[in-house]
């Protein structure tokens, strides 16, 4: 069968390369992939896949479901992403938004490994649920959190997933949970040689915050990062200053120690405000989770990356970069494998030198081998369902592993 799996995908590869250049050309961002959406639910209903668009109520997610033989265990989900970032007003307006990710790759990968999987599954009777599943605004916004919260995930056994990269190519590991907090601190504006006694003044506030996370830092684990901006400066001279802001951002691989420093944070803060009399208000926007490892999965990527002959870094590896998959992959086993781009170095993403790699003639490589990765894998986990229940129960044991008990 994963003969006839590598067979399936070489004959739908011009396709796939078409799918993927498309969405290269036409790079939309969080919750605008209008274009990318139609051209991911046009190309998997051709292959007879169910379709339920505006899936979790967001317009630009979808599911595209299979069920051959009526028995819907397990359910294996192949993601999709295809927002597009923005690289900046430097790149000029040409390449203000643009796929310097490669989420145009991971769409067809998806797209390659569902209809691969979709017809093996047809013609053998395999039991089983296979669904390609688009989600949205990964960069910012994520689209994968929301589908969680609105139940798209609920009956979901396993979740796959490729990610390009440079360097040696990889089967990923953990990657830091984050959090971020804008701080407002207001006082009483006085004149400072006149009336300073009337003064409130929030820029000591924010200085005696900023000094106390400096302080905090020594007492967290060494995993943990913590960066405090100053925002919004005080212009006015001779005046005590009534507002100051901080951006403060904490980043770290366990959920525990993220939500612990966070509370320990918020004590520096609240420090802040106690010894000026300043008002503080504190808003916090929700970050990802990061990944957590699946060592039972890893072992049946690892093996069929290896029989497609793709050389690999060993083990499962972290990355300081941050993703929405984490937060699934908290709830359900997943995995993901990052076939490189650049195997002779290592460069970083979001930048001009990735955009050109992410269509070029290596990336249509990435195409084929990531659909063949992730479908001979899923077709394992389909052949041999107790890999997953093992899987279910590692996630179980690492959770409880990170947090302590």
């Amino acid at each position: 069968m994963k003969k006839e799996l590598f067979q399936l995908i070489e004959y739908a590869k011009t396709d796939l390369f078409g799918l993927s250049d498309y969405i290269y050309q036409h790079p939309e961002t969080a919750f605008c992939e209008f274009q990318s959406c139609k051209a991911m639910v046009d190309f998997l209903k051709k292959f007879g896949f169910d379709i339920e668009e505006r899936a979790g109520g967001l317009e630009t997610a979808f599911t595209a479901s299979v069920c051959p033989t009526g028995e819907k265990f397990p359910c294996i989900d192949i993601l999709a992403e295809y927002d597009a970032l923005g690289l900046g007003e430097s790149y000029g307006e040409d390449l203000g938004i643009a796929h310097a990710c490669g989420h145009n790759l991971i769409a067809a990968v998806a797209a390659g490994t569902g209809i691969g999987l979709c017809q093996i599954m047809k013609k053998h009777k395999i039991p089983g649920t296979l669904r390609v599943v688009g989600t949205p605004a990964e960069e910012a916004g994520g689209g994968k959190i929301i589908l969680q919260e609105k139940g798209i995930f609920e009956q979901t056994d396993a979740l796959l997933m490729i990610h390009p990269t440079s360097g040696t190519s990889k089967i990923a590991g953990r990657c830091r949970c984050s959090t971020s907090l804008r701080v407002t601190y207001t006082g009483y504006a006085a004149h400072a040689g006149n009336h300073r006694q009337r003064g409130i003044n929030a820029q000591d506030a924010a200085n005696i915050c900023y000094t106390s996370i400096g302080c905090l830092r020594h007492q967290l684990p060494d995993e943990v990062q913590v960066f405090v901006t100053m925002t919004g400066t005080y212009k006015e001279q001779m005046l005590i200053p009534d507002k100051a802001n901080l951006q403060i951002a904490i980043r770290c691989f366990a959920e525990s120690n993220l939500e612990s420093t966070k509370e320990k944070v918020k004590g520096c803060i609240k420090a802040g405000a106690l010894a000026t009399g300043c008002k503080v208000e504190i808003e916090e926007k929700r970050g990802y989770l990061g990944r957590i490892c699946n060592y039972t999965l890893e072992r049946v990527l690892r093996k069929n990356v290896e029989e497609l002959e793709e050389p690999l870094m060993p083990g499962m590896v972290d990355d300081n970069g941050g993703e929405d998959f984490g937060n699934l992959n908290r709830k359900i086993p997943g995995i993901m494998f990052y076939p490189t781009l650049l195997p002779e170095r290592k460069i970083s993403n979001h930048t001009l030198a990735f955009y050109e790699l992410c269509n070029s003639d290596k990336s249509r490589e990435v195409i084929l081998l990531g659909s063949r990765a992730l479908a001979y894998t899923a077709l394992d986990l389909y052949m041999d369902p107790s890999i997953i229940e093992e899987a279910k129960k590692e996630l179980e044991e690492m959770l409880q592993k990170e947090s302590g008990e």
